[in-house]
């Protein structure tokens, strides 16, 4: 496992994306029915929060193996936010289940993952894109074509794929997550427009700066950070979920523990 005992700076995301989806404003009810069309990162909305601490404390720093490879859409791929998240889970497991991406390693012999690869991962994620029906029915996707295409395509590398539900709504079960990065496994989460966060220290402060999702996203989940901070007048726990965004201008943020999803699935291959 990569257990460090420092702050993890999560770069800001910044870019606004040709093939991202517009502004989707949260529904009241989500549904089976409703669609992750992929999103832009709204900087004018970003705000920070300044914790003034006494001292601090990194309770727990933990992510998967060299955490998971950093995919993002390509030109052509339009809503395809769930055919990158797909892309990632493939890529991650690669590592350990050869040729999950046929003729080409995701990783280094560090165990570090590589970088996009042009050829063999654009090519993982057209077909992954395509087995989703992406935009088919309506625009982006669903979860049901999400599980659906991700499955058929490691079912077709000769590979068996399962899903563990680990919640909805604001009862995402964050023990049994923990215990899927203690076994390296990695989760998908399906998230309305939400904040997506970076925390930054200067000095003798912590700087917590949220910025807004434009609309319904799909992300890989790898790792979790729990910080307790000694205040002047008590104390604060905050934490975090470690996840992999999808999106080319940063590709890791922080995902507040407690923030509403509308599903969040353990993805394990064997």
């Amino acid at each position: 496992m990569n257990k460090t005992n420092r702050i993890k700076t999560c770069a800001l995301l910044l870019l606004c994306l040709p093939f991202c989806g517009g502004w989707t404003s949260a529904p009241n009810n989500q549904t089976d029915d409703d669609r992750y069309v992929g999103v832009e990162l709204i900087a004018t909305y970003a705000s920070s929060e300044t914790i003034s601490y006494v001292s601090k404390q990194v309770v727990e720093d933990i992510t998967t193996a060299n955490g998971t490879p950093r995919y993002f859409a390509v030109s052509g791929m339009q809503n395809g936010c769930g055919a990158v998240a797909g892309g990632i889970i493939v890529g991650f497991y690669d590592k350990y289940y050869g040729n999950l991406i046929p003729n080409w390693d995701s990783y280094y012999s560090t165990g570090r993952y590589k970088g996009q690869d042009g050829t063999y991962v654009q090519t993982l994620l057209f077909d992954l894109y395509n087995r989703m029906q992406t935009n088919v029915v309506a625009p982006g996707v669903s979860q049901d074509e999400f599980k659906n295409g991700l499955q058929s395509y490691v079912v077709d590398q000769g590979y068996n794929l399962q899903y563990t539900s680990l919640g909805t709504g604001n009862n995402f079960n964050y023990s049994t997550f923990k215990t899927a990065i203690s076994n390296n496994e990695a989760t998908v989460l399906f998230v309305q427009p939400s904040n997506l966060y970076s925390l930054q220290t200067v000095g003798g402060e912590d700087h917590l700066i949220s910025s807004n999702l434009s609309g319904n996203h799909v992300m890989v989940a790898y790792g979790y950070y729990e910080v307790k901070y000694t205040l002047s007048n008590g104390t604060r726990t905050d934490k975090y979920l470690y996840v992999a965004t999808g999106l080319s201008g940063s590709s890791t943020a922080f995902y507040k523990v407690g923030s509403y999803v509308d599903a969040a699935y353990k993805v394990t291959i064997n």
